[in-house]
């Protein structure tokens, strides 16, 4: 999930608005509970990123392999991470991870006795998985736009490096501009 914070943060007054005003849940402290649902989120991207930067540093060590082998970095790259994603048991298919994100909401609802809950914990966990399946399909879209877009120039620029990089994020955040979404 490349998912800038502001977005993040949206999607949480989402899912805090719609569980309060649908009467799934009462929380004693209403800005306690969304930065709790926050956090969670957060963490989610973090253990990606962490997992993507885990990864690469694995491929860059044993890089001399690639090159006798003659296989592609990013390639690398992504099965190393598949492997410690199965380790760590982080889903990497945006669907799934969206659904154990909302389980670990649905979780720390049930667990926290500051949280009264007046639905079964599947429906806010349906209710929750539905909003971030928004943002999945949002963030997949703009994802689509920003690789057409670095395709589309006359150089070509190779994923993984630092050009492409900088630039997916610099498109990346125009576009998210564009929509109104920052």
């Amino acid at each position: 999930m490349r998912i800038p914070i502001r977005l993040v943060e949206r999607i949480t007054d989402k899912i805090t608005k719609e569980l309060t005003e649908r009467e799934y849940i009462e929380a004693d402290n209403i800005e306690k509970f969304r930065e709790n649902i926050l956090q969670i989120i957060k963490y989610a991207i973090q253990e990606e990123k962490d997992l993507e930067k885990e990864a690469e540093q694995l491929v860059e060590q044993h890089k001399h392999l690639l090159e006798e082998e003659d296989i592609n970095f990013r390639d690398a790259v992504r099965k190393v991470k598949e492997k410690l994603a199965e380790e760590k048991n982080i889903y990497l298919d945006p669907e799934d991870r969206m659904n154990q994100v909302a389980h670990k909401i649905r979780k720390y609802i049930e667990e926290d006795d500051s949280i009264e809950i007046f639905v079964h914990p599947n429906k806010i966990r349906k209710l929750v998985f539905a909003i971030l399946k928004d943002l999945v399909r949002e963030e997949r879209e703009i994802d689509r736009e920003v690789r057409n877009r670095i395709r589309s120039y006359s150089r070509k620029i190779y994923e993984g490096t630092t050009e492409w990089k900088i630039l997916y994020n610099k498109i990346y955040e125009d576009i998210l501009k564009r929509k109104g979404l920052i």
